[in-house]
């Protein structure tokens, strides 16, 4: 158990308090999830019910949800619950109260129990981590939210799990944003959360919508829309629902991104040139950032602010480079390959995600940001818009391998495919991932 290193700290039972969510009833749609090689064994026990769940549905709905996550991990594989022996309404859910025995010969690693009590629409949830072969509880949480909140509690205690098994925190309690035909033939944006559940269109008009972006305290998405004519920039308040128009007057928007403060750095093109430019959340210009060659697009900005990469055809070809906010030269950082585009900053600023094109279509690779250290990551079909996981261990990117476009999970690592995260009920691209809603 090597991985379960520099968990005292984690022994303590941690109040968390979820405030109260708007969305709606949560729900998962199918998922195919690929089982990773030596993912260890975890059994997920109901919660037992300590006052007011006697239809359980807390407890189902905790339990899909966590199990969904942490397979999704490619950490974990879930045990089949027709095998427990154990009954958790007549048993107790903390050390000493439950035969670890029971659990040991099921083969089972690790163990979550916990219990819930429901007071109206008041919801309080204990939920444990225990590692079985060493009898000995890793970590616990406590959750009070309202009904809709049972989701989002389970995805923070995945995150929990998997921070107490590797040391770094999981990256569940996120949002993806991503563009879909599924509501008709016109591309929408929508977000929902990395498992699938709460679903939510953000746009709504009949024409097209790209690139989405979300800023840092994932409060405010910035995409690009026609729906006035000619290609603009909108950067919507997600809590009140209210957007704004970017226009600089710079040109034709081509797309951009948020920086952390909120600032945006977008591309215009003007007179046959398109550049990049630092914007105030209204739209106002605060600089030009390129202004070498006729092409200068799909910028994005590292997570400490600090530096943006983006695709120029400076070269002659399009290439990836690399530069800081604050003016000065830019940096090439790929020089494989003839054409490569859609950089992606990983969390930690050191790595950059980006597709090039090869024979047959589009595959992602991953480079350092000095450009060493090239990796292809795909392999079949076409495979576009890559976006990291802000713990840096899963990209998402859109793909044709399975006919029509769809939003895949990878590791990074390796390039290993865990499972499609959209449903395919039309095409799906342009997915970027968020921070941790919890900050």
């Amino acid at each position: 158990m090597g991985v379960m290193k520099s968990i005292v700290a984690l022994m303590a039972l941690v109040w968390l308090t979820i405030p109260a969510a708007a969305s709606a009833q949560e729900t998962l749609p199918p998922m195919t999830i690929n089982t990773a090689p030596r993912a260890q064994p975890i059994a997920v026990s109901a919660l037992k019910n300590l006052g007011g769940d006697d239809d359980h549905n807390v407890s189902d709905t905790f339990a899909k949800v966590l199990k969904r996550d942490l397979t999704l991990s490619s950490f974990f594989r879930i045990l089949d619950p027709a095998s427990y022996i154990e009954d958790a309404q007549n048993s107790g859910y903390d050390i000493g109260q439950f035969n670890f025995g029971d659990w040991s010969t099921l083969g089972a690693d690790y163990l979550v129990k916990g219990a819930v009590t429901r007071n109206g629409d008041t919801i309080k949830v204990e939920a444990l981590l225990f590692d079985v072969p060493q009898q000995r509880r890793v970590m616990g949480k406590k959750f009070t939210g309202n009904p809709h909140d049972v989701g989002e509690m389970a995805r923070r205690f995945a995150d929990s799990i998997l921070e107490a098994a590797t040391g770094t925190r999981g990256p569940f309690d996120t949002k993806l944003a991503f563009v879909s035909t599924r509501g008709g033939r016109f591309k929408e944006v929508y977000t929902s959360w990395l498992d699938g559940g709460g679903l939510f269109r953000v746009t709504d008009n009949p024409t097209i919508n790209l690139f989405p972006d979300f800023d840092r305290d994932v409060s405010h998405l910035l995409y690009l829309s026609y729906k006035s004519f000619s290609p603009e920039l909108y950067l919507v308040n997600l809590g009140q629902q209210v957007e704004t128009r970017i226009n600089p007057g710079l040109g034709q928007a081509v797309g951009g991104a948020l920086a952390p403060d909120g600032q945006i750095v977008g591309a215009y093109e003007r007179g046959g040139r398109t550049n990049l430019y630092l914007l105030t959340p209204a739209g106002g210009m605060v600089r030009a950032l390129t202004d070498h060659g006729p092409i200068n697009v799909s910028p994005s900005v590292c997570p400490d602010g600090g530096q943006f990469v983006f695709t120029s055809d400076r070269s002659g070809t399009p290439q990836i480079y690399a530069a800081s906010l604050d003016g000065g030269g830019a940096q090439r950082v790929t020089f494989k390959g003839t054409y490569n585009t859609a950089p992606s900053f990983s969390p930690d600023c050191k790595h950059i995600a980006y597709e090039s094109r090869e024979p047959g279509g589009f595959q992602i690779y991953v480079t350092n940001l000095d450009g060493s250290g090239a990796r292809q990551l795909t392999q079949t079909g076409s495979n576009e818009a890559p976006t990291w996981s802000p713990d840096g261990r899963y990209i998402a990117f859109s793909s044709n391998r399975g006919g029509g476009s769809r939003i895949y999970l990878m590791r990074a690592r390796d390039g290993y495919v865990i499972a499609p995260l959209t449903e395919g009920q039309g095409n799906e691209s342009n997915p970027a991932w968020s921070w941790w809603m919890g900050g």
